[in-house]
């Protein structure tokens, strides 16, 4: 089976990190992936998606195109037009990473075969038909605590958020919190941007963490793979307090490293909740209740820490790649 990816690639961008999962245990269950590397950034007109759907797919039995709003800028009636017109009897799957804006959901939804959603949450809003496939989870060992706390330095209590540092990740909430309501736990910040430049945002949490929470925070910048292990070693709790997602690869790898996840109570962490992957808070008094008593009873947040590694093991990225294929089988 040879299956063409549309996705971007080799960059910082949560569809990448995603692609390559996915692409990788694609092919180890015997897939022939080609990557169709679609532009993160940079101007996209017409001609540009036109190109990308005509010239740059190889022949092959099934297109699978990884979408995201923002990645098209508006160009889905000029990429799915052409691709359909190009692709003829073969099948086109899209993931859709976000769902909800009418116009290129219609466009999506005429011109592909089948359409991926994440969760439940993303098929009820989707208005066409689609499958639920979850976002696989990377399974990974973290270093020990002692060991990985002792490396970076950090003393008591640590709580950790992790991935791009974005207005809409809440950490305004986390900072407010740690400095207002724990002034012994220091929140590690690991994330950055898509590029090595500071934004005006991350720039302005750090003045507020300054000012709230003095010594507490410790930002990491943009974390190499490398590092990865040893930074969630040294948490005890991760947090998660995004004000709006309709899926997460930020929550995901915390839960894939077996982090007891406390996590702000929207549609898609709720569905965790029931499995038992994470804890979630419904408002600042919940919020801080809670993580006091994750902090403080080392049983409880192995408890957690299980129902990760659980929720990690049926979604593993083997187990997603299977349902995958599945789909393309029975579109062939």
């Amino acid at each position: 089976m040879k299956v063409a990816i549309v996705s971007p690639w080799a960059v910082r961008c949560g569809i990448s990190s995603y692609t390559f999962d996915l692409a990788q245990a694609l092919s180890t269950q015997g897939v022939d992936v080609y990557i169709v590397r679609l532009n993160r950034f940079g101007r996209k007109d017409i001609n540009y998606f036109e190109t990308l759907a005509t010239r740059r797919i190889p022949k092959v039995d099934l297109i699978l195109v990884e979408h995201e709003y923002g990645l098209y800028e508006g160009g889905e009636g000029a990429f799915y037009g052409t691709l359909r017109q190009r692709s003829g009897a073969t099948p086109v799957v899209t993931t859709m990473h976000s769902v909800s804006i009418p116009i290129p959901d219609e466009i999506i939804s005429e011109n592909s075969d089948a359409v991926i959603v994440h969760n439940k949450f993303c098929q009820e809003r989707y208005a066409h038909d689609s499958t639920v496939i979850p976002h696989g989870v990377r399974q990974a060992e973290p270093v020990p605590r002692d060991e990985a706390k002792r490396a970076l330095g950090l003393e008591g209590p640590v709580v950790g958020m992790f991935g791009f540092v974005a207005p809409y990740k809440g950490y305004e909430f986390a900072i407010r919190q740690v400095g207002m309501e724990f002034p012994g736990v220091t929140l590690l910040a690991v994330g950055g941007w898509h590029f090595d430049l500071e934004t005006t945002y991350i720039a302005r949490m750090k003045d507020l963490a300054n000012s709230l929470a003095p010594g507490q925070v410790r930002w990491t910048g943009w974390a190499e793979k490398e590092m990865l292990p040893t930074f969630f070693g040294a948490v005890d709790v991760g947090l998660y307090p995004n004000r709006y997602a309709t899926e997460s690869g930020s929550l995901l790898t915390m839960i894939g490293y077996g982090k007891c996840v406390l996590a702000n109570s929207l549609a898609p962490v709720r569905e965790k909740e029931g499995e038992g992957a994470l804890v979630a808070y419904k408002n600042e008094g919940e919020f801080v209740m809670k993580l006091e008593e994750l902090l403080g009873k080392p049983e409880l947040r192995e408890k957690y820490e299980e129902g990760a590694r659980n929720y990690a093991e049926r979604n593993s990225w083997a187990n997603i790649a299977r349902k995958h294929i599945e789909l393309f089988k029975e579109l062939m």
